[in-house]
């Protein structure tokens, strides 16, 4: 195997998460986001106005990686932590105001070895964009595409880029830390972060898979070589050729702080299914990579992906086309009865039926809408007491009610301990958004039947009756105590059509 020095920080310890942000490419953010006016991403979002966009783009990255490989990796990377951290919004490239205490992303301990290639990269794709269509096109745009354009070139798929991103505004240090992974986590660890994320056990090694470009600081990983666990003797689960071999290179202290190794020793530079098998030789570089074939739950899969050399990047694929998916998100409940209070007084109220706590997402459309109504009014969850059946009814054969709740709190995001909100859809847009969503249920099904809550005009309430109004749609936007009693318990979580949502 071939050991490395590099001039600057090593491309990446954990590159393989960095091949995930490639498809979390719809986690855009919302920082400045007009009142009047939100982006929809849109493959040809720049057709008009900067219709060489990509070709400029491309340009670049394809120097960048014929002089530099490491830029290749070094970008994905960059990427991954730009969006990781606060949605896809180039704030890793904010700098650090001179004299503030405040620190920028990029000047995170997490962030410190990200290579200077990476920047020079985006730096040199802004300023050939910005000189044929100046003040159009975003830098979180341009970083989708670069990273993009360098996963291909390294060999792996190639997709289209939805383009229309905000760049951000805002960048903390402090965010960084508990929102990105490190190379000495547990699968554990792994697992409780990608859940956090959205994302399974499967989604985790496949995505593991992207570890087949890209390298790592001699600090990742040299508690293997000599005192794994603090035991004093290296990690057994280590091949003994690799082991000597990094050792010549990786002292136990004292060394070339500029050593980096790659994480697939046979196949460094290209992106294949050699990660995999490399595990099953012991050949992993990191704790975190080797454990995968260590665990249980996950070494069926290593060893599945091992094997497959050919539907592995297929599967890659779809696994990263899940990761696009930006849904409205409904959480089901059965109930016996419940009911909304908002300052001490009911103002909807079931009896038997379905509460459903509604996330929007900032992305939904009508057609999200429409999938949900039509899932949870169809929905099989009650029992059928002639037949026996649990689950044979839907809630319209019942005659049951379903109590509507808009819960933007589903599309929360803990930064840190504190949680952060703005991927739900702003409230001036969800008020007349859940609206409709009130009425696509009440003209599916009974009307009588559906509460929950909708928005009116002030002078509108003059020529109703407001107690009964409220006690059919309740208060949009109110502080409120929402009251149930779960049957069963019976708890659902149903997110809209992947098919509307997926980034082709």
């Amino acid at each position: 195997m071939s050991i490395l020095t590099s001039s600057s920080s090593p491309s990446s310890p954990f590159v393989f998460i960095c091949f995930l942000i490639i498809f979390l490419l719809t986690l855009t953010t919302p920082i400045s986001l007009s009142k009047t006016a939100r982006r929809q991403l849109s493959v040809d979002y720049y057709a008009k106005s900067c219709p060489q966009l990509e070709q400029l783009v491309g340009s670049v990255t394809s120097q960048q990686f014929k002089e530099a490989p490491v830029s290749g990796p070094a970008t994905i990377r960059l990427f991954f932590h730009d969006c990781f951290v606060d949605g896809c919004d180039g704030s890793i490239l904010i700098s650090t105001v001179p004299g503030s205490k405040v620190l920028a992303e990029k000047d995170a301990m997490d962030n410190k070895d990200l290579r200077k290639e990476a920047f020079e990269s985006i730096t040199k794709a802004k300023a050939l964009v910005e000189s044929k269509c100046p003040g159009i096109v975003s830098c979180a745009d341009i970083l989708a595409i670069a990273a993009r354009d360098f996963v291909h070139l390294a060999g792996g798929p190639f997709y289209q880029v939805k383009k229309g991103r905000w760049d951000g505004q805002l960048s903390m240090a402090s965010w960084v830390p508990s929102n990105l992974p490190h190379s000495n986590y547990t699968i554990d660890q792994l697992i409780k972060l990608f859940n956090a994320k959205g994302l399974t056990v499967e989604d985790l090694v496949v995505l593991s898979g992207a570890h087949t470009i890209g390298f790592a600081h001699c600090n990742q990983f040299v508690s293997r070589l000599y005192d794994y666990h603090g035991t004093k003797k290296p990690d057994p689960a280590i091949d003994p050729r690799l082991l000597k071999a990094l050792r010549m290179s990786c002292p136990h202290s004292g060394g070339n702080t500029d050593i980096v190794a790659p994480f697939d020793v046979t196949t460094p530079f290209v992106f294949d299914h050699a990660y995999y098998a490399n595990l099953e030789g012991k050949l992993g570089l990191l704790a975190s990579d080797q454990a995968l074939f260590l665990d249980p739950r996950t070494k069926s899969l290593v060893q599945e992906f091992g094997k497959d050399k050919h539907n592995t990047p297929k599967r890659t694929q779809l696994h990263h086309q899940k990761l696009q998916i930006k849904a409205m998100r409904a959480v089901v409940q059965r109930v016996t009865s419940a009911s909304i209070e908002v300052d001490g007084r009911i103002v909807s109220e079931i009896g038997p039926g379905l509460l459903v706590l509604v996330g929007l997402h900032e992305s939904d459309t009508d057609s999200d809408a429409d999938f949900i109504c039509r899932k949870v009014l169809n929905m099989r969850l009650f029992p059928n007491e002639n037949t026996g059946k649990g689950w044979d009814f839907n809630v319209m054969q019942k005659n049951y009610g379903v109590l509507l709740v808009s819960q933007f709190t589903l599309y929360g995001i803990l930064k840190g301990n504190k949680p952060d909100f703005h991927v739900a859809m702003p409230p001036q847009n969800a008020r007349p958004f859940y609206d409709s969503l009130v009425e696509k249920f009440r003209k599916s099904y009974n009307p009588d039947a559906i509460k929950g809550h909708i928005s009116i005009r002030v002078d509108e309430l003059i020529e109703l009756d407001v107690r009964s109004l409220q006690n059919t749609y309740g208060v949009f936007g109110a502080m409120m105590k929402v009251n149930l009693v779960n049957d069963g318990p019976v708890t659902m979580q149903l997110d809209s059509s992947p098919s509307s949502k997926l980034v082709p």
